[in-house]
């Protein structure tokens, strides 16, 4: 899976802001704010990824157990497939 290249993340007054651009801007109503871990989730899916690599990589970087990292990218992937990013 991965994000749609009609997205980006941008810094705005110090915030990671997710961005339509093209045809998105558009069509999505809202604005996404991400925290410094959603903001590294969303790096990764800029390409291809699975939810295992995903883990892998939340495991290694920060200190959280497998299974708490694993809910909380099935929960912030659920969101992005809901508002139509991935």
């Amino acid at each position: 899976m991965k994000i749609k290249d009609q997205y980006i993340l941008k810094k705005i007054a110090g915030k990671n802001i997710v961005v339509p651009i093209k045809e998105e801007a558009v069509n999505f109503n809202g604005i996404i704010t991400l925290n410094e871990t959603s903001t590294f989730l969303f790096e990764k899916l800029k390409n291809e990824i699975t939810i295992d690599e995903l883990v892998s990589l939340m495991v290694n970087r920060y200190d959280v157990e497998e299974k708490i990292a694993r809910k909380d990218i099935i929960d912030f992937i659920d969101v992005l497939t809901k508002k139509g990013l991935i």
